[in-house]
């Protein structure tokens, strides 16, 4: 099969040749050890997106477009099934950061981040809104989504088509950029309660905005678009964040929009978040959601998740990204690719994936073990350890 029938035969929940392989944001660091080429800021998608503290020879457009270069190359060098586009490396052409000080920034969301550029890497600390007046004047600044430059999903599409790639894009929608816009969880939890309406105003504005930013990223694909992917973080190792009663009325009013907006086009639709999302899983199944990923380590069971929600959803992960990747064995990484696939593999509708990213303190070498594991134990029919 090429890896677009593989992807795409999994998705119908069928069994193809083998168990396909994704990965989830690549790092900057691996995709300049895998293609021996530079990458260029100190992030590779979750909040960086590229951002430096030095004078780049390049736009922060031409960025982006080289990045996307290189984590295509290096998905394919890999061995990889899937090339990926992220809402997080779209923006409108003349966008620049605004720089709180040489290592900390405020972003198109008005969200901050701190970067450590000696590992290529960003982390989010605050948000600037904290009144009805500070939404109102971030919301009269932010661009019209269709000044974005979508290049990237040009590229990426020539590419597939190219070497028989699906690709899959990577949204964001009503739930995460509120608490990260605000201050947190704790800020946003308070707003709900003591200010509802501000607490919706901001979650429908960011809503709206997200949803335009979706729309043109899919119209860019011109019907080559094989799964979205919500990469919303909504829960911690114990508990979705709010009770499943609040989800449903600031949120999943929204995020049902942005299901159906997928569906109308015929794309598939995935729902990402780490930790316990065990008392959503109806209301994900009674929303249309597709597919769920990462199915956290430790948190939730894979098996469990496949047995009793299997032919609901299109299982994405779960190879333990926090322990195993990182610090990890050789050993080690191949009995954890095969517990994956001994757990949800059966039957179709898995695909093979890290439990949340490729990120920086994964060493590079466990990434191809992971590949080469799934590719050795993934062949259908299975033989389980």
């Amino acid at each position: 099969m090429t890896h677009k029938e593989r992807f795409l035969t999994a998705i119908r929940h069928e069994e193809p040749d083998c168990v396909p392989i994704d990965g989830t944001f690549i790092d900057l660091i691996h995709t300049e050890r895998i293609t021996g080429k530079r990458a260029y800021g100190a992030g590779s998608g979750g909040g960086g997106g590229g951002v430096s503290t030095q004078q780049e020879e390049m736009t922060y457009t031409e960025m982006m477009t080289h990045n996307q270069k290189l984590e295509n190359e290096a998905r394919m060098k890999l061995g990889l099934d899937v090339l990926t586009v992220s809402d997080y490396k779209v923006f409108p052409e003349d966008y620049k950061p605004k720089f709180i000080n040489k290592d900390t920034y405020v972003d198109l969301w008005g969200k901050i981040y701190k970067i450590k550029e000696d590992v290529k890497t960003t982390w989010w600390i605050d948000g600037t809104i904290r009144t009805p007046e500070d939404l109102e004047k971030w919301r009269s600044e932010f661009p019209n989504p269709k000044e974005f430059n979508c290049e990237i999903v040009d590229l990426t599409i020539e590419e597939a088509e190219k070497n028989y790639y699906p690709v899959v894009v990577w949204v964001h929608g009503s739930m995460m950029f509120p608490y990260l816009m605000i201050g947190g969880i704790d800020k946003m939890v308070l707003a709900i309660y003591r200010q509802p309406e501000f607490a919706k105003e901001l979650v429908r504005i960011v809503a709206d905005l997200n949803l335009e930013i979706t729309k043109q990223l899919l119209n860019r694909g011109r019907g080559s678009i094989d799964l979205v992917i919500e990469s919303d973080d909504i829960a911690d190792v114990k508990t979705p964040f709010y009770p499943p009663r609040l989800f449903r009325e600031f949120f999943f009013p929204y995020f049902k929009r942005l299901i159906d907006e997928c569906h109308s086009r015929g794309i598939p639709f995935m729902k990402h978040s780490d930790g316990n999302l065990y008392p959503l899983l109806d209301d994900f199944v009674e929303m249309s959601v597709d597919g769920l990923h990462p199915i956290e380590p430790g948190v939730m069971d894979l098996a469990d998740v496949k047995q009793r929600y299997g032919d609901k959803f299109v299982l994405r992960g779960n190879v333990d990204c926090t322990h195993v990747l990182p610090y990890g064995t050789e050993e080690d990484v191949r009995r954890d690719v095969r517990r994956c696939i001994d757990a949800a593999a059966e039957g179709g509708g898995f695909i093979l994936a890290d439990s949340n990213s490729l990120h920086s303190l994964v060493k590079t070498e466990n990434i191809k073990f992971m590949i080469d594991e799934g590719r050795k134990y993934g062949q259908y029919p299975l033989q389980k350890s």
